[in-house]
């Protein structure tokens, strides 16, 4: 089953979703003092050079944190080996922490493997009269139920696979 997505998010370019993305995500960050947000950053290392869409950088009792934020302007389910890109820019970055934010939902393997390792997985959806449910062998569609976030209105779903095949779900707010 496909979460429903925004038309104007489906209608944006992949250069306009991920700026569009990084928006949700700056919301998000209340309460950090001196973080910064960079799209299209290039990290340098020692075995070459990557392209992350989305850079976000701060610091908390003198420790710097670093998350790469990748994009994906997709129709079809995001496959697990996309995470894995994902986590081995993570490591040859040294960066602490990864999201993926995708038009699409993910695919079992990828919410799993991105659990197991700590990658974040957010959908972006449109806020409606619906709720949708997923186990491991089946997808539940529920109207009449709106989630929200402390009354706001949701535009993403953050995704964390659970024992028993349980998928859970957090909601973002614009």
């Amino acid at each position: 089953m496909y979460i429903p997505t925004e038309d104007k998010v489906l209608e944006m370019t992949p250069t306009d979703f991920e700026k569009y993305s990084l928006q949700v995500l700056n919301t998000q960050c209340h309460g950090l003092k001196n973080y910064i947000i960079q799209h299209n950053k290039i990290i340098v290392t020692s075995d070459g050079k990557y392209q992350i869409d989305g850079y976000i950088e701060f610091e908390v009792m003198g420790v710097k944190y670093k998350t790469l934020i990748e994009c994906k302007h997709y129709k079809r389910r995001i496959e697990r080996e996309i995470v894995q890109t994902l986590y081995d820019k993570l490591r040859a970055t040294g960066t602490q922490k990864g999201i993926l934010i995708s038009t699409s939902n993910f695919q079992t393997g990828s919410i799993q493997y991105a659990t197991e390792h700590g990658i974040a997985l957010i959908q972006l959806t449109e806020s409606g009269n619906h709720c949708v449910t997923r186990s491991l062998n089946m997808i539940t569609n529920r109207a009449g139920i709106t989630p929200s976030n402390f009354g706001s209105p949701y535009v993403g779903v953050l995704l964390r696979s659970k024992k028993q095949g349980l998928i859970t779900c957090s909601y973002l707010t614009f």
